[in-house]
């Protein structure tokens, strides 16, 4: 009977250690660049994370809330009464940071705020979001909303600068609906 020999082959430490490092810098830039990427066009396209630092939508958000912004929301279907929208305010609002409001009137419609309820074609509009203490004050004139434009308002009437100042958002300046709040934890769920 011959003997095999059960020699394990050597390699010196130093192409043990060039191997490791060039090894595990090929599984890194493997796993990392791709996952770069992927969180960059979420982020450019899909979805993008937000905070609200203002009351102006207290109750339905509080201030800090972290949501989800959802970019496709608009994609294929117009915004609708009562969504929760994002948007770059217009010039007149004098304000460089994106606002987070509620869609309150539609294109077409009439819409004025009277003793701290809001009508929409000389009819009162429902709006179960709005607490007795968030209830508008003053008074606003009539807008007539023109087409490719909304009106809207924030949750908490009082300390929200909004469409009763700076008149109809131009739809264009919508980015986004306001879809998914994951903090707090005990708050999270869909933005309504």
């Amino acid at each position: 009977m011959s003997k095999k020999s059960s020699k394990v082959p050597q390699t010196s430490s130093k192409d043990s250690e060039g191997y490791t490092i060039s090894r595990f810098l090929r599984d890194v830039v493997e796993v990392v660049v791709p996952a770069i990427i992927l969180f960059l066009i979420i982020k450019t396209f899909f979805l993008e994370s937000r905070y609200v630092p203002t009351p102006s939508m207290v109750p339905t958000i509080q201030i800090q809330d972290r949501f989800l912004l959802n970019k496709t929301a608009y994609w294929f279907k117009t915004p609708e009464r009562y969504q929760i929208v994002i948007f770059k305010p217009p010039a007149q609002a004098g304000a460089k940071d994106d606002f987070v409001k509620r869609i309150i009137g539609m294109p077409g419609e009439t819409i004025k705020v009277h003793k701290g309820v809001v009508f929409i074609n000389d009819k009162p509009l429902a709006e179960p979001y709005i607490t007795p203490d968030r209830a508008p004050i003053s008074d606003s004139n009539a807008y007539i909303i023109p087409d490719d434009h909304v009106f809207v308002m924030g949750d908490n009437r009082n300390n929200s600068q909004d469409s009763r100042f700076w008149g109809p958002l131009p739809l264009k300046n919508i980015k986004g609906e306001a879809w998914w709040r994951f903090w707090p934890l005990n708050r999270m769920g869909i933005v309504k």
